[in-house]
Protein backbone atom coordinates (compact mmCIF):
# COMPACT_ATOMS: atom_id res chain seq x y z
CA UNK A 1 0.00 0.00 0.00
CA UNK A 2 1.17 3.42 -0.65
CA UNK A 3 2.37 5.07 2.85
CA UNK A 4 3.60 8.49 1.87
CA UNK A 5 2.66 10.39 -0.67
CA UNK A 6 4.21 13.76 -2.83
CA UNK A 7 1.58 16.63 -3.24
CA UNK A 8 1.54 15.91 -7.03
CA UNK A 9 0.08 12.16 -6.35
CA UNK A 10 -2.43 13.55 -4.05
CA UNK A 11 -3.79 15.74 -6.37
CA UNK A 12 -4.40 13.09 -9.13
CA UNK A 13 -6.44 11.41 -6.53
CA UNK A 14 -3.93 8.86 -4.90
CA UNK A 15 -4.66 8.33 -1.11
CA UNK A 16 -2.39 6.45 1.72
CA UNK A 17 -3.29 3.33 2.41
CA UNK A 18 -4.63 2.43 -1.32
CA UNK A 19 -3.20 -0.95 -2.88
CA UNK A 20 0.18 -0.75 -5.10
CA UNK A 21 -1.81 -2.86 -7.78
CA UNK A 22 -4.57 -0.35 -8.02
CA UNK A 23 -2.67 2.75 -7.79
CA UNK A 24 -1.03 1.14 -11.11
CA UNK A 25 -4.09 0.55 -12.65
CA UNK A 26 -5.27 3.95 -12.30
CA UNK A 27 -2.31 6.04 -12.37
CA UNK A 28 0.24 4.48 -14.59
CA UNK A 29 2.01 7.45 -14.85
CA UNK A 30 2.63 7.34 -10.76
CA UNK A 31 6.37 6.71 -10.10
CA UNK A 32 6.19 4.53 -7.20
CA UNK A 33 9.31 4.25 -4.91
CA UNK A 34 10.26 1.42 -1.98
CA UNK A 35 10.91 2.29 1.46
CA UNK A 36 13.69 2.35 3.13
CA UNK A 37 13.57 2.38 6.62
CA UNK A 38 16.68 2.32 7.39
CA UNK A 39 17.59 6.03 5.95
CA UNK A 40 14.15 7.27 7.79
CA UNK A 41 15.34 6.25 11.11
CA UNK A 42 18.75 7.78 10.45
CA UNK A 43 17.04 11.17 9.30
CA UNK A 44 14.43 10.57 12.77
CA UNK A 45 17.46 10.41 15.23
CA UNK A 46 19.16 13.49 13.58
CA UNK A 47 16.22 15.53 13.83
CA UNK A 48 15.60 14.95 17.05
CA UNK A 49 19.30 15.54 17.71
CA UNK A 50 19.02 19.21 15.89
CA UNK A 51 15.30 19.57 17.98
CA UNK A 52 17.50 18.80 21.19
CA UNK A 53 20.08 21.49 21.05
CA UNK A 54 17.03 23.63 22.04
CA UNK A 55 15.43 21.69 24.99
CA UNK A 56 16.13 18.89 26.22
CA UNK A 57 12.27 17.73 26.77
CA UNK A 58 11.75 15.92 23.11
CA UNK A 59 8.91 13.33 22.67
CA UNK A 60 10.63 11.43 19.90
CA UNK A 61 6.23 11.07 18.53
CA UNK A 62 7.07 9.38 15.17
CA UNK A 63 9.30 8.66 12.62
CA UNK A 64 9.25 12.19 11.45
CA UNK A 65 7.51 13.74 13.60
CA UNK A 66 8.48 15.05 17.48
CA UNK A 67 6.96 16.97 20.45
CA UNK A 68 9.26 19.94 22.14
CA UNK A 69 8.25 21.89 24.92
CA UNK A 70 9.85 25.42 25.44
CA UNK A 71 8.08 26.52 28.20
CA UNK A 72 9.55 29.35 29.93
CA UNK A 73 11.62 30.77 26.79
CA UNK A 74 11.57 34.53 27.11
CA UNK A 75 10.98 34.33 22.95
CA UNK A 76 9.85 31.00 21.77
CA UNK A 77 8.20 32.17 18.19
CA UNK A 78 12.22 32.53 18.00
CA UNK A 79 13.22 28.86 19.23
CA UNK A 80 10.38 27.40 16.48
CA UNK A 81 12.22 29.77 13.59
CA UNK A 82 15.07 29.01 14.50
CA UNK A 83 14.79 24.80 14.68
CA UNK A 84 13.22 24.68 11.86
CA UNK A 85 15.84 26.60 10.09
CA UNK A 86 18.94 24.52 11.17
CA UNK A 87 16.23 21.03 10.56
CA UNK A 88 15.81 22.10 7.21
CA UNK A 89 19.82 23.59 6.69
CA UNK A 90 21.28 20.50 7.85
CA UNK A 91 18.78 17.51 6.61
CA UNK A 92 17.89 19.19 3.17
CA UNK A 93 14.26 18.86 3.32
CA UNK A 94 11.16 20.95 4.58
CA UNK A 95 9.70 20.95 7.72
CA UNK A 96 6.42 22.42 9.08
CA UNK A 97 6.38 23.64 12.40
CA UNK A 98 3.42 24.79 15.08
CA UNK A 99 3.62 26.22 18.12
CA UNK A 100 0.34 26.17 20.85
CA UNK A 101 0.21 25.57 24.02
CA UNK A 102 -0.97 22.28 23.83
CA UNK A 103 -0.14 19.27 22.09
CA UNK A 104 -3.24 19.09 19.93
CA UNK A 105 -3.22 22.51 19.15
CA UNK A 106 0.68 22.33 18.04
CA UNK A 107 -0.64 19.52 15.86
CA UNK A 108 -3.33 21.81 14.14
CA UNK A 109 -0.51 24.57 13.83
CA UNK A 110 1.78 21.77 12.03
CA UNK A 111 -0.77 21.15 9.70
CA UNK A 112 -2.14 24.65 8.88
CA UNK A 113 0.59 25.60 6.41
CA UNK A 114 1.98 22.36 4.92
CA UNK A 115 4.40 21.58 3.31
CA UNK A 116 6.46 24.08 4.77
CA UNK A 117 4.83 26.65 7.52
CA UNK A 118 5.65 28.19 10.62
CA UNK A 119 2.22 28.68 12.61
CA UNK A 120 2.05 30.06 15.81
CA UNK A 121 -1.59 30.00 17.81
CA UNK A 122 -1.34 32.52 20.68
CA UNK A 123 -3.15 31.85 23.88
CA UNK A 124 -6.73 33.20 22.98
CA UNK A 125 -6.53 32.96 19.07
CA UNK A 126 -7.29 29.56 18.96
CA UNK A 127 -10.85 30.00 17.73
CA UNK A 128 -9.75 31.11 13.95
CA UNK A 129 -7.10 28.17 13.14
CA UNK A 130 -10.88 25.66 14.33
CA UNK A 131 -13.36 27.88 12.29
CA UNK A 132 -12.65 25.54 9.41
CA UNK A 133 -10.87 22.36 10.78
CA UNK A 134 -12.89 19.62 10.18
CA UNK A 135 -13.35 17.80 13.37
CA UNK A 136 -12.88 14.39 11.76
CA UNK A 137 -8.94 16.05 10.91
CA UNK A 138 -8.25 16.54 14.64
CA UNK A 139 -5.55 14.37 16.15
CA UNK A 140 -6.98 11.74 17.93
CA UNK A 141 -10.02 11.58 16.32
CA UNK A 142 -11.14 8.49 14.69
CA UNK A 143 -13.58 7.48 11.84
CA UNK A 144 -16.05 6.29 14.34
CA UNK A 145 -16.01 9.19 16.53
CA UNK A 146 -15.88 11.76 13.46
CA UNK A 147 -19.07 9.24 12.92
CA UNK A 148 -20.33 10.37 16.60
CA UNK A 149 -20.20 13.95 15.78
CA UNK A 150 -21.53 14.23 12.53
CA UNK A 151 -24.77 12.95 14.03
CA UNK A 152 -24.98 15.44 16.75
CA UNK A 153 -24.68 18.34 13.95
CA UNK A 154 -20.57 18.86 15.17
CA UNK A 155 -18.68 19.43 12.09
CA UNK A 156 -15.32 21.58 12.90
CA UNK A 157 -13.37 21.44 15.23
CA UNK A 158 -14.62 25.08 16.70
CA UNK A 159 -18.05 23.87 16.75
CA UNK A 160 -16.60 20.49 18.59
CA UNK A 161 -14.98 23.00 21.47
CA UNK A 162 -18.00 24.91 22.16
CA UNK A 163 -19.99 22.14 23.10
CA UNK A 164 -20.57 22.47 26.58
CA UNK A 165 -18.70 20.68 28.95
CA UNK A 166 -21.44 18.53 30.32
CA UNK A 167 -22.45 16.96 26.96
CA UNK A 168 -18.39 15.97 26.45
CA UNK A 169 -18.55 13.82 29.69
CA UNK A 170 -21.97 12.54 29.05
CA UNK A 171 -21.49 11.13 25.39
CA UNK A 172 -17.36 11.07 24.65
CA UNK A 173 -15.13 8.53 26.22
CA UNK A 174 -11.96 10.46 28.57
CA UNK A 175 -9.71 11.16 26.06
CA UNK A 176 -11.60 12.83 23.94
CA UNK A 177 -12.59 15.04 26.82
CA UNK A 178 -9.11 15.73 27.50
CA UNK A 179 -9.00 16.42 23.17
CA UNK A 180 -11.85 18.60 23.81
CA UNK A 181 -9.97 20.81 26.75
CA UNK A 182 -6.66 21.16 24.87
CA UNK A 183 -8.24 22.39 21.86
CA UNK A 184 -9.54 25.02 23.95
CA UNK A 185 -5.79 25.61 25.49
CA UNK A 186 -5.48 23.95 28.58
CA UNK A 187 -2.91 21.17 28.56
CA UNK A 188 -3.06 18.24 29.92
CA UNK A 189 -1.20 16.03 27.83
CA UNK A 190 2.25 16.55 28.50
CA UNK A 191 5.59 16.18 26.56
CA UNK A 192 7.00 13.00 27.04
CA UNK A 193 10.74 12.88 26.65
CA UNK A 194 10.92 9.45 28.28
CA UNK A 195 8.08 7.64 25.12
CA UNK A 196 11.21 6.92 22.77
CA UNK A 197 12.99 4.46 25.37
CA UNK A 198 11.04 1.23 24.13
CA UNK A 199 8.63 1.17 21.10
CA UNK A 200 5.70 -1.55 21.10
CA UNK A 201 6.31 -3.59 18.47
CA UNK A 202 9.54 -4.24 15.45
CA UNK A 203 8.61 -4.64 11.81
CA UNK A 204 10.19 -5.70 8.55
CA UNK A 205 8.37 -6.31 5.35
CA UNK A 206 9.72 -6.87 1.80
CA UNK A 207 8.09 -7.59 -1.42
CA UNK A 208 10.28 -9.61 -3.54
CA UNK A 209 10.40 -9.60 -7.45
CA UNK A 210 9.53 -11.98 -9.73
CA UNK A 211 7.14 -13.71 -7.24
CA UNK A 212 7.57 -17.22 -6.45
CA UNK A 213 6.22 -20.41 -5.80
CA UNK A 214 9.59 -22.21 -4.54
CA UNK A 215 8.86 -23.14 -0.35
CA UNK A 216 12.85 -22.19 0.39
CA UNK A 217 13.06 -19.27 -1.48
CA UNK A 218 9.89 -17.82 0.17
CA UNK A 219 10.74 -19.06 3.87
CA UNK A 220 14.29 -17.46 2.94
CA UNK A 221 12.74 -14.48 2.26
CA UNK A 222 11.15 -14.67 5.72
CA UNK A 223 14.34 -15.14 7.38
CA UNK A 224 15.91 -11.94 5.95
CA UNK A 225 13.17 -10.03 7.26
CA UNK A 226 13.74 -12.18 10.89
CA UNK A 227 17.63 -10.88 10.51
CA UNK A 228 16.69 -7.44 9.21
CA UNK A 229 14.16 -6.91 12.41
CA UNK A 230 16.09 -8.50 15.28
CA UNK A 231 19.32 -6.16 13.95
CA UNK A 232 16.68 -3.17 14.23
CA UNK A 233 16.02 -4.60 17.81
CA UNK A 234 19.36 -4.98 18.79
CA UNK A 235 20.34 -1.49 17.85
CA UNK A 236 17.92 -0.19 19.96
CA UNK A 237 18.83 -2.01 23.25
CA UNK A 238 15.34 -4.03 22.62
CA UNK A 239 13.85 -7.72 22.95
CA UNK A 240 10.57 -9.23 22.18
CA UNK A 241 8.34 -12.64 23.36
CA UNK A 242 5.90 -12.96 20.14
CA UNK A 243 6.41 -13.00 16.33
CA UNK A 244 3.25 -12.01 13.81
CA UNK A 245 4.55 -13.14 10.55
CA UNK A 246 2.76 -13.06 7.08
CA UNK A 247 2.96 -14.19 3.33
CA UNK A 248 1.37 -12.22 1.06
CA UNK A 249 0.06 -13.75 -2.50
CA UNK A 250 0.48 -12.29 -5.96
CA UNK A 251 -3.41 -11.75 -5.37
CA UNK A 252 -2.65 -10.08 -2.24
CA UNK A 253 -4.03 -12.74 0.10
CA UNK A 254 -2.58 -12.95 3.17
CA UNK A 255 -1.72 -15.69 5.58
CA UNK A 256 -0.85 -14.92 8.81
CA UNK A 257 0.48 -17.23 11.63
CA UNK A 258 2.07 -15.50 15.49
CA UNK A 259 4.68 -17.80 17.31
CA UNK A 260 5.37 -17.01 21.69
CA UNK A 261 8.82 -17.28 21.91
CA UNK A 262 10.56 -19.04 24.84
CA UNK A 263 12.20 -16.02 25.73
CA UNK A 264 12.74 -12.43 24.95
CA UNK A 265 15.17 -12.34 22.43
CA UNK A 266 16.86 -10.45 19.92
CA UNK A 267 18.70 -13.46 17.88
CA UNK A 268 17.49 -14.44 14.76
CA UNK A 269 18.63 -18.17 14.92
CA UNK A 270 16.12 -18.23 17.90
CA UNK A 271 13.05 -16.91 16.10
CA UNK A 272 13.79 -18.84 13.47
CA UNK A 273 13.49 -21.93 15.11
CA UNK A 274 10.46 -20.61 16.53
CA UNK A 275 8.38 -19.68 13.38
CA UNK A 276 9.64 -22.77 11.04
CA UNK A 277 6.78 -25.31 12.05
CA UNK A 278 4.34 -22.65 11.78
CA UNK A 279 5.71 -21.29 8.70
CA UNK A 280 5.12 -24.89 7.06
CA UNK A 281 1.64 -25.05 7.81
CA UNK A 282 0.90 -21.67 6.44
CA UNK A 283 2.64 -22.15 3.18
CA UNK A 284 0.49 -23.56 -0.01
CA UNK A 285 1.94 -24.81 -2.73
CA UNK A 286 0.91 -24.25 -6.29
CA UNK A 287 0.59 -20.26 -4.94
CA UNK A 288 2.46 -17.41 -5.99
CA UNK A 289 4.02 -15.13 -3.09
CA UNK A 290 5.56 -11.77 -3.51
CA UNK A 291 6.25 -10.49 0.07
CA UNK A 292 7.14 -11.63 3.63
CA UNK A 293 7.42 -9.74 6.95
CA UNK A 294 7.61 -10.01 10.63
CA UNK A 295 6.31 -7.92 13.11
CA UNK A 296 8.25 -8.39 16.90
CA UNK A 297 6.05 -7.48 19.45
CA UNK A 298 6.01 -7.43 23.69
CA UNK A 299 8.80 -5.66 23.53
CA UNK A 300 11.02 -4.90 26.54
CA UNK A 301 14.84 -3.84 27.44
CA UNK A 302 17.28 -6.38 26.51
CA UNK A 303 19.04 -5.72 29.79
CA UNK A 304 16.34 -7.62 31.22
CA UNK A 305 16.65 -11.04 31.11
CA UNK A 306 14.68 -14.26 32.94
CA UNK A 307 16.04 -17.69 31.72
CA UNK A 308 14.14 -20.56 31.61
CA UNK A 309 14.48 -23.59 33.72
CA UNK A 310 15.15 -25.95 31.07
CA UNK A 311 17.18 -23.49 28.89
CA UNK A 312 20.53 -23.95 27.46
CA UNK A 313 21.81 -20.65 29.31
CA UNK A 314 24.88 -20.78 28.02
CA UNK A 315 23.93 -21.56 24.41
CA UNK A 316 21.83 -18.03 24.31
CA UNK A 317 24.81 -16.08 25.72
CA UNK A 318 26.92 -16.92 23.04
CA UNK A 319 24.50 -16.91 20.28
CA UNK A 320 23.95 -13.06 21.92
CA UNK A 321 27.36 -12.55 21.57
CA UNK A 322 27.83 -13.32 18.60
CA UNK A 323 25.99 -11.17 16.96
CA UNK A 324 27.48 -8.76 19.21
CA UNK A 325 30.31 -8.99 16.77
CA UNK A 326 28.07 -9.27 13.34
CA UNK A 327 26.48 -5.88 14.60
CA UNK A 328 29.98 -4.50 14.30
CA UNK A 329 31.29 -6.60 11.02
CA UNK A 330 27.74 -5.15 9.34
CA UNK A 331 28.65 -1.58 10.65
CA UNK A 332 32.34 -1.71 9.23
CA UNK A 333 31.08 -3.83 6.36
CA UNK A 334 27.71 -3.18 5.58
CA UNK A 335 24.49 -4.86 5.36
CA UNK A 336 24.55 -8.70 5.10
CA UNK A 337 28.04 -8.88 5.48
CA UNK A 338 27.68 -11.69 7.43
CA UNK A 339 24.20 -13.63 7.04
CA UNK A 340 22.19 -17.22 8.53
CA UNK A 341 22.31 -19.89 6.06
CA UNK A 342 18.67 -20.02 5.74
CA UNK A 343 18.47 -16.34 4.17
CA UNK A 344 21.21 -17.25 1.56
CA UNK A 345 18.99 -17.62 -1.42
CA UNK A 346 17.23 -14.02 -1.19
CA UNK A 347 20.42 -12.48 -1.30
CA UNK A 348 21.92 -14.07 -3.88
CA UNK A 349 18.60 -12.98 -5.83
CA UNK A 350 17.64 -9.77 -5.34
CA UNK A 351 20.16 -8.40 -3.12
CA UNK A 352 22.46 -5.12 -4.76
CA UNK A 353 24.06 -2.96 -3.16
CA UNK A 354 22.65 0.43 -3.54
CA UNK A 355 24.04 4.26 -3.53
CA UNK A 356 21.89 7.29 -2.08
CA UNK A 357 22.36 11.00 -2.96
CA UNK A 358 21.67 12.49 0.02
CA UNK A 359 21.26 16.50 0.11
CA UNK A 360 23.61 17.79 2.49
CA UNK A 361 25.03 14.21 3.75
CA UNK A 362 26.47 12.88 0.24
CA UNK A 363 26.54 9.87 -1.15
CA UNK A 364 26.28 6.69 0.82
Amino acid sequence: IAVALTYEAKARGVTRGMPVYQIKKMFPDVVILPGDYDLYEMFARRMYAIVRRYTPVVEEYSVDECFADITGESDPEDIVARIKKTLEQELGVSFSVGLATTKVLAKVASKHDKPSGLVCIALGSERSYLEHLSVSSVWGIGRATAQFLYKNKIETALQFVDQPEWWVSENMARPHYTLWSELRGIPLYAVDAESADLQKSIASTRTFRPPSMEKAFIFSQLSKNIEEVCARARAQGLAAKRALCFLKSQEFQYRRFEVELVNHTNVPSQILAGVQSAFMSAFRPGILYRATGITLSNVRADSIQQGDLFENTERRVSETDVYTVIDRLEHKFGKHTLFLASSHASLSRTHQPRRLGIPYLGTV
